[in-house]
């Protein structure tokens, strides 16, 4: 039931990812085509203007009164105004290359161009997608609570296994006999159909978000998100859309 539920929820974002398939505009040979992102290579020239990502990084050679939106990259909201203009330093904040482009930002004005200098994973967003997927991953409260729980009734049942077998050999019982009782004993202290409840529990929640819009990477993710009692944010935007939203309309 649980690898049904992570399949689904891995087709809906394959499909999430399909539908935002980003395309770019390259100048080759002369000629401007429209290619997808991942066709990219350093060296192409790309344009954009303004509503568009950036779908790669590179050194801006045209920029009319351009500015990007940075917000994941620097914590700006604000845009940052790009030129062409060298930069004499050795080592720049990214939030102060004014003549770099960088991928998935945002053009907020303007057009102009760039020259390719990084992809995929070579990208500024690509390394700190790196350094997400270098986290180890920890196990959720209820995980843990479960892995206790099978510990403390490992360790009772050996104590139990052990002065039962203690006593039957004192009463002149078979050893034979006793190993078996002992082994059926475990079986049965074993709480076998607690992990199919867990998961049974967790894929309800998991519906219940389904209904909200909301895709669980994660089946056990549920459980955490359900003891959530506060997000916290900064101002680029991170969890929200970093736009402003028309909330009530006053006829003056």
């Amino acid at each position: 039931l649980g690898m049904s539920q992570e399949k689904k929820a891995e087709a809906s974002l394959a499909s999430l990812r399909g539908m935002m398939q980003l395309q770019a505009r390259v100048r080759r040979n002369g000629q401007v085509a429209q290619v997808a992102a991942d066709d990219l290579v350093p060296g192409d020239v790309v344009l954009f203007e303004a509503g568009d990502l950036v779908p790669a990084d590179g050194r801006l050679v045209e920029a009319a009164t351009l500015e990007i939106e940075e917000a994941a990259l620097t914590g700006e909201s604000a845009p940052t105004l790009k030129d062409v203009a060298a930069i004499d330093k050795a080592e720049v904040a990214l939030g102060d290359q004014h003549n770099m482009a960088f991928m998935n930002t945002t053009v907020t004005r303007g057009r102009g161009a760039m020259i390719v200098t990084a992809t995929g994973m070579q990208t500024q967003m690509g390394a700190i997608a790196g350094m997400m997927q270098a986290v180890k991953e920890e196990k959720t409260p209820l995980q843990k609570q479960l892995d206790q729980l099978t510990i403390i009734m490992a360790i009772l049942a050996g104590v139990a296994f052990l002065v039962m077998s203690g006593i039957g050999l004192l009463r002149g019982q078979p050893f034979s006999l006793l190993l078996i009782t002992g082994v059926s004993m475990a079986v049965a202290a074993i709480p076998t159909g607690l992990p199919a409840v867990v998961t049974t529990v967790l894929a309800m929640g998991t519906t219940q978000l389904a209904k909200a819009n909301a895709i669980v990477k994660r089946l056990t993710s549920v459980e955490t998100l359900g003891s959530t009692s506060a997000i916290c944010s900064d101002k680029t935007g991170t969890l929200t859309l970093n736009q402003m939203t028309v909330r009530e309309l006053v006829v003056v």
